[in-house]
């Protein structure tokens, strides 16, 4: 059994980290499966003021 090494008061932060953990997670599976373009810009290349 998976064993957290927090005092039991601390459930629900750990519960809330982790669904930020795996929210985030899904988030970026979902940008990488339907919006590759996104994932393939580079820094320094983006330009707000053009289309």
């Amino acid at each position: 059994m998976f064993v957290l090494v927090t005092p039991k008061e601390a459930f629900v932060s750990v519960v809330i980290v982790a669904g930020l953990l795996l929210l985030g997670g899904l988030f970026f599976l979902a940008t990488l499966r339907f919006d590759r373009h996104a994932m393939e810009t580079e820094p320094g290349r983006t330009d707000s003021f053009t289309g």
